[in-house]
Order: C-alpha cells, then sequence, then structure tokens
C-alpha cells in the first residue's frame, strides 16, 4: 500500500491483486484456524511431542526443501524464476517453524501457574525449586535463531527485488510453513471447531497459494507488438531492474534492444 510513498516502487496490476488474495487468505487461515492453547499439558508432554516420528518426518523435509532452495539461489542465473521463487520463499519458511516460540511460552505459563499452586507441581512438570526447564531457554535460543535468520533472508531478497514481491512471498511462505508445522505438531484439524472451520482453513491456505502463483508468475505482452523483457543489473549489484522494451517495428526488434541495453550499462542507471 505504501511502498510508492517509502521505496518509490509502484505495484502492477498482478502484484495488487496477488496481494489481496495473500492477505485474505491469512485472515481466514487466522479466522478459522486453530486456537487452542495446550491448556491441558505438561512439560513432558511438550517435550514428547518432539520424539514424534511425525516431526521427524517432518523436520526432515523442510531441511531437504530449505536445502533445494539454497542449491537454486546457489547455482540459478540471476533472472532465473526459480530463483526468483527460492529468494522469496527461504526467509518466511524458516521463520515458519514457530513451534520453538509457542512451546517456550506454553512451559514459561506452566512455571508461572506451577509457581501460583504449589500443591499441584507435579501437575505442570515443573521441579519443586520453580526453575525454569533447560528445555525452554533451548526452545528461546532457537526461535530467535529462526525469526533473525529468515528476517535476514527477507533482507536479502529486499535487495535482489522490489519490496511488495519480497514482503508477500514472505508473508505467503510464513503462514503456509507454519500451518503444516502446526498439522504436524499440534494436530491442527484434530482441533478446528465444525464443518465450516474444516471447510474455510482448507481455502485460506489454497488463496494463499493463488496469490503466490499470481505473484511469481512470468506476465506475458499480448498486444501483438514486440518486446523484450530486459533484466539489468546496476553497477552495485544490489537490485534487479526489469525494463520493457517495445517495438512495433518487425525490421529493428533485438537489436534495438540489445543497444539499448548496451547503452544503459555503459551509461549507468539513473
Amino acid at each position: 500500500m505504501f511502498s510508492g510513498i517509502v521505496v518509490n516502487e509502484h505495484p502492477g496490476k498482478s502484484q495488487k491483486i496477488a496481494c489481496t488474495l495473500i492477505v485474505l487468505g491469512e485472515v481466514l487461515v487466522a479466522m478459522f484456524g486453530d486456537h487452542t492453547n495446550g491448556e491441558d499439558i505438561n512439560v513432558a508432554d511438550v517435550i514428547a511431542s518432539y520424539h514424534q516420528p511425525s516431526f521427524h518426518i517432518f523436520i526432515i523435509f523442510m531441511i531437504l526443501y530449505l536445502v533445494q532452495l539454497s542449491i537454486f539461489i546457489w547455482i540459478f542465473p540471476k533472472n532465473s524464476l526459480l530463483k526468483k521463487v527460492a529468494w522469496g520463499s527461504i526467509g518466511g519458511t524458516i521463520t515458519g517453524f514457530q513451534n520453538f516460540l509457542k512451546d517456550a511460552l506454553t512451559i514459561y505459563q506452566l512455571a508461572n501457574n506451577s509457581s501460583k499452586n504449589n500443591n499441584s507441581i507435579s501437575n505442570y512438570g515443573i521441579g519443586s525449586d520453580d526453575s525454569l526447564p533447560t528445555t525452554f531457554f533451548l526452545f528461546v535460543l532457537l526461535a530467535m535463531a529462526t525469526s533473525f535468520i529468515g528476517l535476514l533472508c527477507l533482507a536479502s531478497c529486499m535487495k535482489r527485488y522490489d519490496a511488495t514481491y519480497s514482503a508477500a512471498m514472505f508473508v505467503t511462505s510464513f503462514v503456509l510453513s507454519a500451518s503444516i508445522m502446526s498439522c504436524v505438531h499440534y494436530h491442527t484439524f484434530e482441533h478446528l471447531d465444525g464443518n465450516i472451520n474444516y471447510f474455510m482453513y482448507p481455502i485460506g491456505l489454497v488463496t494463499l497459494f493463488m496469490g503466490a502463483f499470481v505473484l511469481v508468475k512470468p506476465s506475458a505482452v499480448t498486444n501483438g507488438s514486440h518486446c523484450l523483457l530486459l533484466n539489468i543489473t546496476d553497477n552495485d549489484d544490489s537490485r534487479d531492474h526489469n525494463v520493457s522494451i517495445s517495438d512495433q517495428n518487425n525490421n529493428e526488434g533485438v537489436g534495438s534492444a540489445d543497444s539499448y541495453r548496451e547503452r544503459l550499462l555503459n551509461e549507468g542507471l539513473s
């Protein structure tokens, strides 16, 4: 909404449509998702949830997925669509490991409850000295690490692509990653309230995915003119500039585009 004022970038029509779908999908996921907070568990239950085979499979899958995104970033050329998608997705995917933050807060809340009710300490799995277990500090450290690394990836993406794309893809990959994690780790679909939630929650995820698809798909030129989309990188290699050159004359074609590109690179981008 404010990229034109803040960073002097003006989103196109397809970007506005994509962002609308992404925001709508996020709202649907938030409204119709799982709102339980683990009131009937103790610290032992929290730790045991990390020993479930389904969570181990999820972690292995996500590590392999992040490795694949890193390979796309490393080996593909700068104007590659796969590289663009990888840069847009990697930050949100890493930040989507919200289980560490949620479980740290759960343990902290259990510690507070046990200190208020000394007769039920054993029910919360907290030691008699009311001290927080080592697991709490490990979860806090992991929560900080995933958030910080994810934001670093977002900043790196914004150096290469426009702010609208970078922020929207971060939100999309974040929500999708956190939703998959929640389904595996917290069994989201077992805690949804009513049939409307079972219907609208997946609709929200699909809407998010549709927004991401509209955001990253290449735009086609259908006006009958010759058009060449150039990806021109400025001297400090910090941002891609897409320059669209239309030519109604069949005889000029790529030649005039190449000469224009050469002139821009020689004179420097304004």
